[in-house]
């Protein structure tokens, strides 16, 4: 497994994938139980204090329901999508359901720019 290098650091990899897992209404135990990594391995990524594998963090991505790239751009080079729902009272496999359209809708908008830049 290769470290991850990019122009953010890791400090700010983590913090973005705090903010990702806390909008995807995710806990760190539920993040463990689904994923099988460890809860203060999270917490440990979360705030810097521990360098992300790309295959690690391609893992959380897909179960955040982002894209890879906004863990890896800078801010004005990414545009989030945000959708709104409320996830009190969703289970695990609910809350993995929406996370997957949300990748899904990620993925479509990616695809829209690449043909927009083929144009």
């Amino acid at each position: 497994m290769g470290i991850l290098t990019s122009k953010l650091t890791f400090t700010e990899i983590g913090k973005r994938l705090k903010e990702a897992r806390e909008s995807s209404a995710f806990t760190q135990s539920e993040v463990e139980e689904l994923t099988g990594i460890n809860r203060v391995t999270i917490s440990n990524i979360e705030r810097g204090q521990k360098k992300i594998d790309s295959l690690l963090l391609k893992k959380l991505a897909d179960l955040y329901g982002y894209s890879l790239m906004y863990f890896l751009e800078e801010p004005e080079e990414f545009e989030e999508i945000s959708i709104a729902f409320r996830t009190d009272g969703l289970n695990d496999k609910e809350k993995e359901n929406i996370n997957w359209t949300k990748k899904l809708l990620f993925n479509f908008n990616d695809l829209q720019e690449i043909m927009k830049a083929g144009d």
